[in-house]
């Protein structure tokens, strides 16, 4: 089974991937959060800051691209073989409304004609390997259905589906039955990916598609940090084990974010939304989210988070509504 860290923008940054590799373990891979194609024939290393090798040096990583132009694709695609990947994932699965107006992201799924040559030319033209990330469509998985022909033309090294279409964002249930559809029809690897926060949930889709052996993490790794280690060994960790091990994640995480951030402001910004995910298994999530939902000063949040903590049990269930 291989497990992969999924892209999450602004929150599975560079930093995260860093510390969350340090306290917890199961993750076989991460896909970097998506980076643009640009029209030019410098690439301005800002863009790579995140994906450079000695950043990443302990969790092997996938960098992943947003774009509609496949010589922008290509171009990109060079130096990032020079900096030693030899795959890249085309983003087209990111659900906001402005990225798949401009016919980016989910708004390339609709296209099969456009992706027909897009494909063909960036699978051509690249020194690097060519996997893809997909959503079901934009409102209607007829949209992916309809283009899984061009993808098996292709030679992609694999397929994500997460199986909700781009209109639903991350709201509503998955629908399996699409996701059955559409692996039954595509002819490259798959990976599954969509509301994996418990190990029933991955029993459930192991028992229907036996045969399906790669998963990726996202949103309920965030809220359970150990959830990949469980899938993996099939057991459930202790609860004071887990805050502890919570506790000093935490802990490196502030620290690295204050080393790139300046003021209090953006430092917290980070750390709230850290914990929209983070609260939910801890049994005075909702009180935590609380009192520090209004703080502005680090020295009052690290009292508050140091006081909640040392209160708190880890829950397994995760029938929790996020923190409001």
């Amino acid at each position: 089974m291989k497990i992969i860290l999924a892209p999450l923008r602004g929150i599975t940054t560079v930093h995260y991937r860093q510390a969350f590799t340090h306290h917890f373990g199961g993750i076989d891979a991460a896909m970097a959060p998506f980076v643009s194609t640009v029209n030019s024939e410098r690439i301005n290393p800002k863009l790579l800051k995140d994906l450079l090798p000695e950043n990443n040096p302990e969790l092997p990583l996938i960098p992943q691209l947003i774009g509609n132009n496949a010589a922008d694709f290509v171009r990109m695609s060079k130096p990032l073989y020079e900096l030693g990947f030899d795959e890249i994932n085309l983003n087209m699965g990111c659900p906001h409304k402005p990225i798949r107006k401009k016919k980016r992201g989910s708004g390339l799924l609709p296209h099969p004609e456009f992706m027909d040559q897009f494909l063909k030319t960036i699978c051509t033209e690249s020194p690097c390997k060519i996997s893809v990330k997909v959503r079901l469509g934009i409102s209607s998985p007829q949209d992916l259905f309809n283009l899984i022909p061009i993808l098996n033309k292709h030679p992609l090294t694999e397929v994500t589906i997460h199986p909700r279409t781009a209109e639903q964002m991350y709201k509503g249930s998955v629908d399996i039955d699409a996701f059955d559809t559409a692996y039954q029809k595509i002819k490259h690897p798959v990976c599954y990916n969509g509301d994996l926060n418990d190990l029933p949930f991955l029993t459930l889709l192991k028992n229907r598609f036996p045969k399906l052996d790669r998963f990726m993490l996202g949103r309920g790794l965030l809220a359970n940090p150990f959830l990949a280690e469980e899938i993996q060994s099939n057991t459930f960790i202790d609860s004071t084990t887990a805050i502890s091990r919570i506790t000093t994640f935490h802990n490196e995480l502030l620290e690295r974010y204050e080393s790139v951030l300046y003021g209090d402001q953006p430092v917290l910004g980070k750390m709230k939304e850290f914990w929209t995910h983070a609260a939910l298994h801890l049994s005075n999530g909702r009180k935590l989210f609380k009192k520090i939902k209004k703080t502005t000063r680090i020295s009052t949040y690290r009292a508050i988070i140091k006081e909640q903590l040392a209160e708190s049990e880890w829950i397994h269930s995760n029938s929790k509504p996020a923190p409001q």
